[in-house]
């Protein structure tokens, strides 16, 4: 190849000396197609990636166990092999490379003297600034369609952080219920419209309930900065009388649970419970979200997790 390239300089230097020079395009469309060969083969010798099979070096197909120094059909050395240095030959290729591309920049005529360069734009004009604007306005569309439909799986994430409590699906609005604070205070669920509650029946007899008892005030400890939610517990003892000493001889006389009575089974029946101990969540709009029937840990981590979820 390289004496090609010194034949092409003899015929210009030839030509020149008669008065006939070829033109500037047929040159450098010479060099061109010389040096991209080349650059193109000394890019491969630098980055270690040579053409994948010569006349003197094996190939090896794929799952033949290629030995260390050899290469696969894919041009790859085997795992484990040492990449090998460029050989004679390519060294000799990357100088006739370096000298072409020398050829072709002394053929490049050098700018001429005086010439300014085009002023470059500055700004926006207006047809830039409504690109802009559209892109904007199309970026803001997609983004609120993308929140549309992460909608239905958000709401799946949520749920999923109760489903280890077991939860059972309630709708509805829940019943208000007239009820007592163990002052004779009157109090309906009513009043607590706007807040997310926890509404847990129970009763002074009731053994699970006497279970449950300290964790649901110890997520009531872990909610009080929270004044968007309530935790009401309501008793159901036909005396109310036996709720205060209760809570003294487990030692929550200072819960921060809020403790409500209700005489007998009807408040706790017309929530549609059964059993106590119950729990159900309530939403800011009055409207039952769950129930869990019986004992629930709520004191643990992931209780505390369904909660917040749910708030």
């Amino acid at each position: 190849m390289s004496a090609d390239v010194d034949e092409s300089r003899r015929e210009t230097g030839e030509e020149a000396a008669g008065g006939e020079t070829s033109s500037d395009g047929d040159i450098r469309a010479t060099i061109d197609d010389e040096v991209s060969g080349e650059l193109g083969y000394l890019g491969d010798v630098l980055a270690g990636t040579e053409p994948a099979a010569s006349a003197d070096q094996p190939v090896t197909e794929p799952g033949e166990g290629a030995e260390l120094g050899e290469k696969t059909a894919s041009g790859e050395q085997p795992r484990g092999g040492e990449e090998r240095e460029p050989g004679g030959a390519a060294v000799e290729r990357a100088a006739v490379a370096e000298e072409a591309l020398a050829a072709a920049r002394a053929a490049i005529p050098a700018p001429t003297l005086g010439a300014k360069p085009k002023p470059e734009r500055r700004g926006f004009d207006a047809l830039t600034a409504l690109a802009m604007l559209f892109f904007v306005a199309v970026g803001g569309l997609l983004v609120f369609g993308f929140a549309q439909a992460l909608g239905p799986a958000a709401e799946a994430q949520l749920g999923a952080a109760c489903r280890p409590l077991n939860p059972e699906p309630r709708e509805g609005a829940a019943p208000t219920l007239d009820l007592e604070d163990l002052e004779g205070n009157p109090v309906s669920l009513a009043d607590f419209g706007g807040k997310f509650l926890i509404v847990n029946f129970w009763a002074t007899w009731c053994e699970p309930c006497t279970r449950e008892w300290p964790d649901l005030d110890q997520l009531a400890e872990r909610l009080a900065d929270r004044d968007d939610v309530v935790i009401v517990a309501v008793g159901v003892d036909q005396d109310k009388a036996e709720i205060g000493p209760y809570l003294e001889r487990m030692g929550l006389s200072d819960t921060k649970v809020r403790v409500l009575w209700a005489k007998g089974a009807a408040a706790h029946e017309a929530f549609g419970s059964e059993k106590l101990p119950d729990t159900y969540f309530v939403d800011r709009e009055g409207q039952l979200q769950s129930v869990f029937v019986n004992v629930r840990a709520w004191g643990k981590a992931a209780a505390f997790r369904c909660v917040e979820s749910m708030i």
